[in-house]
């Protein structure tokens, strides 16, 4: 994989105002761009995912220069996420964007947008946890307890309206997903 910086066109303030959270959000949109925008290597290692990612979306004379590199090696080509080329550059985006988060958290006005509005999954709210000072500690548990409140409502309403037959309104089952262990992909 080729060292150009892959930029990610989407800032963590940007994806605050998208309901879900942040983190995920401009992690799905850096590994976008990455698949997007990389220059394949002879000895790029990918992981299961990050190999059908690049076969669903990147350019395709790339992935196909690539596969055919990838098809003469005479060893096993399966990773695990922890030797992934990609899955390692993702983990720097996320400690990047973390402390971003934190950066913008320390401003007061930003802080109450986030407390009313923004959503954090629990793997990216524990992460942030983590890098955070003690004081930004019980907002981030703060928000995640109004989302989990919110997501009981509605998974509780949804139910009900199960029962009865009517299945519509079932996105907030893709939500209490990406709550639970992040988005799809990461």
């Amino acid at each position: 994989m080729k060292s150009d910086a892959v930029a990610c066109k989407l800032t963590v303030s940007q994806a605050l105002a998208r309901s879900a959270c942040p983190i995920c959000g401009v992690l799905k949109e850096f590994q976008s761009a990455l698949a997007d925008k990389i220059q394949m290597a002879g000895n790029l290692r990918l992981c299961n995912f990050h190999t059908w990612l690049l076969a669903r979306g990147a350019p395709a004379e790339s992935v196909v220069a690539f596969y055919l590199k990838m098809l003469d090696r005479s060893s096993r080509t399966k990773v695990g996420p922890s030797e992934c080329d990609f899955c390692r550059r993702t983990l720097e985006e996320e400690k990047a964007r973390l402390h971003e988060l934190v950066q913008h958290m320390q401003r007061a006005l930003f802080l109450e947008s986030m407390k009313s509005q923004v959503s954090l999954c629990l793997d990216h709210a524990h992460k942030l946890e983590q890098c955070a000072p003690l004081k930004l500690r019980p907002v981030i548990s703060e928000i995640v307890e109004r989302t989990r409140s919110e997501l009981k409502q509605e998974l509780g309403a949804f139910l009900e309206q199960a029962v009865r037959g009517n299945h519509a309104g079932g996105g907030i089952l893709g939500r209490a997903a990406e709550f639970l262990v992040s988005q799809r992909g990461l």
